[in-house]
């Protein structure tokens, strides 16, 4: 599930109201499109599963049919989270600045995105209009392909009309500060987005003349250039290639990777793993099951030093193999074993630290979002990387329950120990985690045995999180509802972002960039782990900054082929990616974790919640450090399959 940075706080909305209800409308009306395609795309992966395994047979068109109904699924609530203002970007220089700077960079940023979008609807839709020029059809069902490319481009124009009515309201702000300086920034950055998009129509009226070589690393660099300015990241990405690929090739190929690839990615049935697995996590946290796990790890070990932390944490690692992000185990979490400790004196800082790093456990154990996005970058397989990141979920898990019980032992004021429980507490308590242990088995045991494969073990876990908490009356159609909704926007916000980056990356390989920097290694006689030093170094810098997903997605097109080139193993990679990018929740000014977890505990600040979790570093140290000597931890059980 996806990891959002935390935006600024939303400023007032000024256009005409009845302009905006108008705006608002099929915004929120097309989601019920959204939602029913999720919904087939589970009944159709769960169908498959039974027909396969049961009577040797399969739905007919069904991988065809999945990724035609992923186009509803990752495209339908586009705009509605433009509304919400809940698209990823990194607004951290924005929230450091004064608001005569804030607003015209806002509404600067605003106005490149709107470009993009519109540019890339007008290639989506032309697309659909090749396709139906030339009477293309699915390959299984023959279904006409076009009107499904039309759907998107319909889609995108809604998130563009989105866009328009923020950059109205943005534009408004600005003039309403009656600041020329203001006026002189938003002139500035309009005339910097105008010539970016002109140059990526005619790029041979380009005043300076740019080395090949170069080119490349100008457009990477104006890339994180306009994402530190609060463009979106997804706009960030998709506009430098297009410029990129301009300069390299020429217009007519950056404009038809815009149209072509990104209709390619967003209808992929792989993709639908991501919405899948995102919907089972959120039905299991509305019914409650998260409050379950906590209260048998508590009964078990709540009475050591520091045990109701350790029990948190304990219950963070079974969450983790049911929710697959960290946001989730801290809001579930936080809500149940913040007010348990709080009650028993524990020292808060302690308290939200361990918290907001053992969620980090979600993206380590399967399900995770962040080793779908790897392998859909990589073409590494997932279900491997899923395996591959059981052993150091765990191990990371035993490494933070150490380090809070050392504490606890050497200063018992930081968690004093609780009452012991007797054993029939202890099993009748273990009895309610039944839920998350079936569904553990359902997903884990039929990826590693075979049965299924990711994308179906997505569709038989969420059909089975639907199942029980029904039949335990733990989910009503209100929750339902809700869990649906979450899951399109949660999707929408990290679907987006891949199908940009595949524009992006389809840009770096065609720079030559990848083979420049293995040049600049050999050049500089790095050893492969000299090579993983500075990947690491850089992993902890860009993740001061931008959350895990984005920095994924951008930084893995580059330095997956210089680690693959140096021997290092991909699956291993994988783990390492998503350990480091995962350790900038917790690191400051960014720490979506942080944030979270002081959201809930208002006794507590920011600045204390990371003072607490600095000492938790040396975990993720450890673990990276271990997992290196002993590659075996993370390869181990992928090699069994």
């Amino acid at each position: 599930m996806q990891s959002t940075e935390i935006m600024m706080p939303p400023v007032a909305d000024t256009p005409v109201p009845l302009a905006a209800r108008v705006l608002d409308w099929p915004s929120r009306a097309v989601r019920f499109l959204g939602g029913a395609a999720l919904a087939a795309i589970m009944v159709l992966t769960a169908a498959d599963v039974i027909l396969r395994n049961l009577f040797s047979t399969v739905v007919p068109g069904g991988m065809e049919t999945t990724g035609l109904l992923m186009i509803f699924v990752a495209l339908s609530t586009l705009s509605l989270v433009e509304l919400d203002k809940g698209h990823i970007r990194v607004d951290v220089l924005l929230n450091a600045v004064p608001d005569f700077v804030r607003l015209p960079l806002t509404a600067g940023g605003l106005f490149l995105t709107l470009a993009t979008i519109c540019l890339t609807a007008l290639q989506v839709y032309r697309q659909s209009l090749y396709q139906a020029g030339n009477d293309i059809m699915t390959g299984v069902l023959g279904v006409p392909e076009w009107p499904f490319a039309l759907a998107a481009a319909v889609f995108m124009a809604l998130f563009a009309l989105a866009l328009l009515r923020n950059l109205v309201s943005a534009a408004a702000d600005v003039a309403r500060m009656h600041d020329t300086r203001s006026l002189a920034i938003l002139g500035v950055f309009a005339a910097v987005a105008v010539a970016i998009l002109w140059f990526s129509f005619r790029p041979a009226d380009l005043p300076v003349n740019i080395p090949r070589e170069m080119r490349g690393m100008a457009c990477i660099v104006l890339c994180f250039v306009l994402i530190f300015l609060g463009v979106h990241i997804a706009a960030a990405m998709a506009i430098s290639a297009v410029l990129g690929i301009s300069l390299l090739i020429g217009p007519a190929a950056s404009l038809t990777s815009l149209g072509t690839t990104t209709l390619d990615v967003v209808r992929d049935p792989t993709w639908s793993a991501v919405p899948l697995f995102t919907w089972m996590g959120l039905i299991v946290v509305a019914s409650g099951f998260a409050e379950g796990l906590y209260r048998a790890a508590y009964k078990w070990i709540g009475h050591l030093p520091g045990g109701l932390a350790s029990a948190s944490t304990v219950a963070c690692a079974g969450l983790s193999s049911i929710v697959g992000d960290t946001l989730s185990g801290v809001y579930s979490m936080g809500s149940i074993a913040l007010p348990q400790m709080k009650a028993y004196g524990y020292d808060m800082k302690l308290a939200a630290a361990s918290i907001a790093c053992a969620a980090t456990i979600g993206v380590m154990i399967p399900p995770s979002i962040a080793f779908i996005v790897y392998g859909m970058i990589t073409e590494v397989s997932i279900g491997k990387l899923f395996l591959a990141g059981v052993l150091p979920g765990i191990l990371f898990a035993v490494i933070l329950i150490a380090m809070i019980t050392v504490r606890a032992i050497i200063d018992p004021a930081l968690a004093p120990r609780c009452e012991r429980s007797g054993w029939q507490e202890r099993f009748s308590a273990s009895v309610e985690t039944w839920p998350i242990l079936v569904l553990i088995l359902m997903v884990l045991g039929g990826i590693y045995s075979g049965i299924v494969t990711t994308n179906e073990a997505a569709g038989v876990g969420v059909l089975g999180a639907l199942l029980i908490s029904a039949a335990m009356g733990r989910l009503n159609r209100r929750s339902l509802w809700n869990s649906i909704e979450r899951t399109l926007r949660l999707s929408t916000a990290i679907i987006i972002i891949f199908m940009f980056a595949t524009v992006f990356s389809r840009f770096i390989a065609i720079s030559g960039l990848t083979a420049q920097l293995a040049q600049l290694i050999v050049d500089f006689d790095l050893g492969k782990y000299q090579l993983l030093g500075a990947i690491l170094a850089f992993y902890v810098l860009i993740g001061m900054f931008m959350n895990a997903l984005p920095a994924l997605v951008l930084t893995v097109p580059l330095f997956f082929p210089l680690a693959i080139n140096a021997g290092f193993d991909p699956i291993w990679f994988g783990v390492i990616c998503v350990i480091m990018v995962e350790l900038g929740v917790v690191t400051p000014p960014i720490g979506v974790n942080v944030f979270a977890i002081a959201a809930m505990t208002k006794d507590v600040s920011m600045y204390q919640i990371f003072r607490g979790v600095f000492p938790f570093w040396f975990a993720f140290l450890a673990l990276v450090g271990l997992i290196t000597l002993f590659p075996q931890i993370a390869l181990f059980l992928p090699s069994l399959m």
